[in-house]
Order: structure tokens, then C-alpha cells, then sequence
């Protein structure tokens, strides 16, 4: 069964607030499923929306969320899967390019940005390192969970 995760875990796990979700939402770039009421639905996420919020989380550092709807627009109208999970994405000074793994060598696709003169490489963390990050931050809140659960434990066996 796939993991779920309600709205809240999604602004702690992605990094971005209640705002940017609602507009990547209404944008169309990562729609999660509602339940319930139009008006006040609970709102839930699949893991792999998690990591593409985390993902256009590491891509904020350098674009805006503006240049990061064109990517996806970009790469929709190209019939291209309109993710950005599992793609290798360089800054060559303002311009971003997308180098397909299967084609590494012989393919680099230009998505946006502008050309200042000088050659500057910056490579957005591979989805590895995401998924690496947010294994061990669930690792990191179940310890922590752990151990409150056994203080607590522990706390009501001293009183009693």
C-alpha cells in the first residue's frame, strides 16, 4: 500500500507552507486528493508527491515558482512526463537544463533562463539525495517519537 500523508506532514516533509501548496495545487503541478467536503476537504498526498514538493522545494534555492510552472509547461508540451521527479536538472549561470539519464552523453535539453557570458555548473540534488533526506528525517521523527513514548512510559510507571 502506497504511503499517505495528510497536508500538515507535507508542509513539514516538503518545506513549503500551506500557500505554495494550494498554488501548485490550482496550477496543476502536484494535485493531491481531497475527501469529504468541497469546503473544507482533508487533503492527502502520495509519497511521490512528497518528493516532487521536496523537489520543487531544492529547485526554489534557484528559480521562482514562476520559472518552475514553465519547466513543467515545458516539458508537458513536449509530451514529456510533467514531473519533476527523477530528472537531473543543471544551472548553467541563469539557464536551467535537463540532461536525460538514458542519454547522458548525448542530450542535454534547455528549459529556461538567460545567458550572462560566463559559464557557471550548478546540478540540482539528484532525486537520490531527496529520497535520502527524507528517509532520514523519518528515521530522525520515529526516534524521536520512540522516545517520547517511552518517557511518557516511564513517567506513568513512577507515579503509579
Amino acid at each position: 500500500m502506497e504511503n499517505i500523508f495528510s497536508r500538515q506532514q507535507a508542509i513539514e516533509l516538503s518545506g513549503l507552507s500551506s500557500g505554495q501548496l494550494s498554488r501548485l495545487d490550482k496550477s496543476g503541478i502536484v494535485q493531491p486528493k481531497k475527501l469529504g467536503s468541497t469546503a473544507h476537504p482533508t487533503v492527502l498526498y502520495t509519497l511521490n508527491q512528497i518528493l516532487e514538493l521536496r523537489t520543487i522545494a531544492s529547485l526554489r534555492q534557484k528559480l521562482s515558482m514562476q520559472e518552475i510552472r514553465k519547466v513543467i509547461d515545458h516539458l508537458r508540451e513536449r509530451a514529456f512526463e510533467p514531473t519533476l521527479f527523477g530528472k537531473f536538472l543543471i544551472f548553467c549561470d541563469d539557464e536551467l537544463y535537463w540532461v536525460p539519464f538514458d542519454e547522458l552523453s548525448e542530450k542535454i535539453v534547455k528549459l529556461s533562463g538567460k545567458n550572462k557570458g560566463q559559464i557557471v555548473l550548478k546540478a540540482v540534488h539528484p532525486i537520490g539525495d531527496i529520497i535520502a533526506g527524507l528517509e532520514e528525517e523519518v528515521k530522525q521523527r520515529e526516534a524521536a517519537e520512540r522516545e517520547a513514548n517511552l518517557r511518557l512510559s516511564l513517567f506513568t510507571e513512577n507515579r503509579k
